[in-house]
């Protein structure tokens, strides 16, 4: 059982700028690519609004995911619904919606930092935690950048502290609420965040739609988070800026 725990908690997550179909996308989490952005995240009210998404409801269920809704109309919509399950659901589990033509497309799930969400509501942790998950694989360039996320086990035991030699740079955190009115997106950087800096990530000085948010651009996470429980105190952090739900990046 511990060994398993120890390969859960080691899960490599791709990002890149072009996202294909979620039909065209292979279910091994190591082939996922980048999200550029978050299709249907309204500035003033957020995620959770005329979209046809609902907490309240399962993902799974008419009424919390609808087909033919603004998010199951375009490209960009379906790509940010497969980020979402992929973030949301376990490994294995998967839904189907369909598009304002009756198409049929089929979502996957991997990290499962929000579980319940399939058949129930996405309460205010399922909503932090999905929040942490999706500003985590924002990229803004059209590369493909291979990174490692490692998370408090306390909240998300499937992720843990774990790390792997070839991601050796701590990239940064991230964390807020993507689903509140209005959202909130942040991040800090981690210690290695100019180390190895790729296109689109935090270091390159692209801008991206999540902020720092002590009011500078070169916050560090070490000055301003809780780091990560003994004997993983260099792994990640607990907490940052009064959130629990933190995502912490490592790259290669």
């Amino acid at each position: 059982m511990k060994a398993v725990g120890c390969v859960l908690a080691s899960l490599v997550i791709m990002a890149c700028m072009d996202v294909p179909e979620e039909s065209e996308v292979a279910d091994d989490i190591t082939t996922q690519n980048g999200l550029t952005a978050i299709n249907g995240l309204n500035t003033q009210n957020g995620l959770n609004t005329h979209n046809g998404l609902n907490t309240h409801n399962g993902l799974n269920t008419q009424n919390g995911l609808t087909d033919a809704s603004p998010l199951m109309s375009t490209a960009a919509g379906r790509s940010t619904l497969a980020y979402l399950v992929k973030c949301a659901l376990p490994a294995g589990r998967t839904i189907t919606k369909r598009d304002q033509y009756g198409t049929s497309y089929s979502f996957t799930g991997a990290l499962g930092v929000g579980a319940g969400w399939e058949t129930g509501a996405c309460n205010d942790d399922c909503q932090l935690w999905i929040s942490a998950c999706m500003v985590a694989h924002i990229n803004t360039a059209g590369v493909h950048v291979p990174l490692w996320l490692v998370a408090d086990p306390f909240w998300e035991p499937q992720i843990g502290w774990g790390l792997d030699p070839a991601y050796p740079h701590q990239e940064g955190s991230f964390f807020g609420n993507i689903f509140t009115s209005p959202p909130k997106m942040y991040y800090c950087n981690g210690r290695d965040y100019k180390a190895g800096v790729v296109p689109g990530r935090i270091g390159s000085g692209t801008t991206a739609p999540y902020t720092d948010p002590w009011g500078g651009t070169t916050a560090m996470c070490d000055s301003f988070c809780t780091p990560s429980d003994i004997p993983y105190t260099t792994s990640g952090y607990k907490a940052c800026a009064g959130f629990n739900a933190v995502m912490t990046v490592w790259r290669q």
